[in-house]
């Protein structure tokens, strides 16, 4: 008997990282309905540019963009309709993400479950954040977050506790094989400490914080390296941002230490450079997760992030890095980090366990099935 799963996401080639998380959530859930001889289809809707999907249909200048996507799950008749929520993803003409809302009601009326991930939860809800949290808490039937103090905050921010959240961490890709050696020997890292920061072109990623105090490094590690290394975006703010962290490396004492790439990379160029580093750096300013930690813990590097949100969280159960709660204290973090090989490799094993007993995506799917299976 087949089931048939309508996917509403942004997706590829889109450079975003929920694009790039529903890859490889699609290609987990299709591993697994395979290994388990489960007949599953799933169908992809998907914004204007995204090639990739099955109906690349959701453009944001068009007011009626969610009617489209009915009209498609209309078609498709599908046992249910699982929704990647961002909220820039859907903001429309400042509608606050309520053509996302008409939507889950219209498909619901159509008498198909609906299920969300959240990508954007805070422990501190914005009002915005908890009119639409609360509102479509009570249309789905299931909603799923990456972190349990998500879900432990709720009650706070929307006055309910709802029963039908389930938490389900972001999910890393299990047993990657690489030549870490051979890499670095490639790259030119051999007999460097190279500390590497990678993430999207934007200004609450904190990368000129992280070149500020990179003098103070390379004072205690002549040999240390920071690879900084953005992914461009489309938008006029993506050009101001990397001619400042440009700038600002041009500026720096230790300009010599420093690498700048911006590129978008290949999955498997991605997973190259993380291997390489010695330590991954995150310094964001603001963020609920990060799918480039979840990518660390694959290749098993050692992390140093901001403590907050989800990127704190996700270190404190994976014990595979520093949470660093003052962000001018990354140098020292940094330091402490070069200072113990025993640290960096008992850091490392934990990030791989995580993934082999926690997070690993084919644990991910074997749970999302299993919800799944609530609603058919």
């Amino acid at each position: 008997m087949e089931k048939k799963v309508v996917w509403i996401s942004s997706y590829l080639p889109r450079s975003c990282g929920i694009a790039y998380y529903s890859e490889n959530y699609i290609n987990s859930l299709k591993k697994y309905a395979e290994k388990t001889k489960f007949n599953l289809k799933i169908k992809i809707i998907s914004h204007s540019d995204a090639f990739f999907s099955d109906y690349p249909v959701i453009d944001l200048k068009d007011k009626s963009w969610n009617l489209k996507v009915l009209n498609i799950i209309k078609k498709e008749k599908p046992d249910l309709v699982h929704i990647q929520h961002e909220y820039g993803l859907y903001e429309t003409y400042d509608d606050k993400n309520q053509r996302v809302i008409d939507l889950i009601e219209d498909i619901k009326n159509f008498g198909v479950p609906v299920v969300m991930t959240y990508h954007s939860v805070y422990r501190r809800l914005s009002p915005f954040f908890k009119h639409f949290m609360s509102r479509t808490l009570k249309l789905i039937n299931i909603g799923f977050l990456h972190c349990q103090y998500q879900k432990d905050s709720l009650k706070e921010n929307i006055n309910f506790v709802p029963e039908n959240v389930y938490v389900l961490p972001h999910g890393s890709e299990e047993g990657i094989k690489l030549n870490r050696e051979k890499i670095r020997e490639e790259y030119g890292y051999s007999g460097k400490f190279v500390v590497g920061s990678v993430g999207l072109a934007s200004e609450r990623k904190g990368y000129l914080d992280l070149i500020e105090q990179w003098d103070k490094v390379v004072k205690k590690i002549p040999n240390s390296l920071l690879s900084l290394e953005l992914k461009p975006e489309k938008g006029v703010e993506t050009k101001i941002y990397i001619t400042k962290v440009l700038g600002k490396i041009m500026k720096s004492k230790v300009y010599r230490n420093i690498e700048f790439i911006v590129r978008d990379y290949t999955k498997l160029e991605f997973y190259k450079r993380l291997i390489s580093f010695d330590v991954l750096v995150l310094p964001y300013k603001t963020e609920s997760q990060s799918g480039v930690l979840a990518h660390g813990f694959s290749v098993g590097v050692p992390a140093i992030v901001t403590d907050i949100e989800g990127l704190g969280a996700e270190i404190r159960n994976s014990k595979a890095g520093i949470a660093v709660k003052n962000r001018n204290l990354f140098y020292k973090a940094i330091i402490r980090m070069y200072s113990s090989k025993n640290l960096r490799k008992k850091f490392s094993e934990n990030a791989l366990n995580y993934v082999k007993n926690f997070n690993g995506w084919s644990i991910i799917a074997k749970k999302t099935f299993e919800i799944y299976r609530k609603l058919w």
